[in-house]
């Protein structure tokens, strides 16, 4: 017998009904489309939704439905009506083709601070230079919460998130309004989660297999990081050997102005 792996979610299930009211309401969800989308009677999705599935393997089968075809985690549905202002998942309207044109040729400037208010006024600094937009750190202290005002507020920039390591922070910070994804490693999961919500994502890189596995696990473009450990040797090897890949590099402005129009955008640390 299959384990039910979200128990912790049947024995709040009143709470969690609420929740999932709140995302088909963000998202314009209705019950009959999701009804169809888990396969169940509206009668039951009724029930679902009131708490009054009382069964727990069945309760976890309808979750996991809910999950995939919501393309959420449970962490996320746990507490969505605590995460930071997300009059979210508005990633149903980002387009990967539309983000790609939009940061090629960019040079993308990378925020970080220690705290939220530090971070925040230095995204604001950009926004106000007149720039198209910018890579927020996901180490910074509330970052989504960042994403979520500042995505809000200017909907036309091209805003994103970097150090992204696992699935969960890369569905927050897009649920959240990111326009794109960077990690500073090949992470699988990252990669299948984008190419689910299509969203923008860059894997870092620094070898010749490294490359490979990211294109392969869904980055649309790799990034060479640290790019001063990165022999221009290994460098030519990629393009040689992946002629589809696009590379962009994490470098200096000093260094992107050296570099100008070698890559298919930078990010500027």
């Amino acid at each position: 017998m299959r384990a039910v792996q979200y128990e912790y979610l049947f024995m709040d299930r009143k709470r969690i009904g609420s929740n999932i009211e709140a995302i088909m309401k963000d998202r314009k969800c209705t019950k009959v489309t999701l009804s169809q989308a888990m396969n169940i009677s509206r009668p039951t999705l009724d029930a679902f939704l009131r708490g009054d599935i009382h069964n727990a393997g069945k309760y976890d089968e309808y979750i996991r439905r809910l999950l995939v075809y919501m393309q959420l985690t449970d962490t996320v549905l746990d507490n969505y009506k605590t995460l930071p202002d997300v009059k979210k998942m508005r990633c149903n309207s980002v387009q990967k083709e539309v983000v790609r044109k939009g940061i090629q040729g960019m040079d993308i400037p990378y925020i970080i601070g220690k705290t939220y208010r530090t971070a925040l006024n230095e995204c604001k600094k950009v926004i106000q230079s007149g720039g198209d937009g910018f890579a927020l750190s996901f180490t910074v202290p509330d970052a989504a919460k960042i994403l979520g005002e500042l995505t809000e507020d200017y909907p036309d920039l091209y805003i994103g998130v970097a150090d992204v390591t696992n699935r969960e922070e890369a569905s927050l910070a897009v649920d959240s309004g990111a326009r794109f994804v960077f990690t500073n490693f090949v992470v699988k999961e990252v990669g299948s989660f984008c190419k689910e919500r299509d969203v923008f994502c860059v894997m870092g890189v620094t070898t010749l297999t490294e490359a490979y596995n990211a294109q392969t696990f869904g980055s649309d473009v790799v990034n060479l990081y640290p790019y001063e450990a990165i022999h221009p040797a290994m460098i030519q090897a990629m393009e040689t050997a992946l002629p589809k890949l696009e590379l962009m590099a994490t470098m200096s402005a000093e260094e992107a102005e050296q570099h100008k129009d070698e890559f298919f955008a930078t990010l500027i640390r």
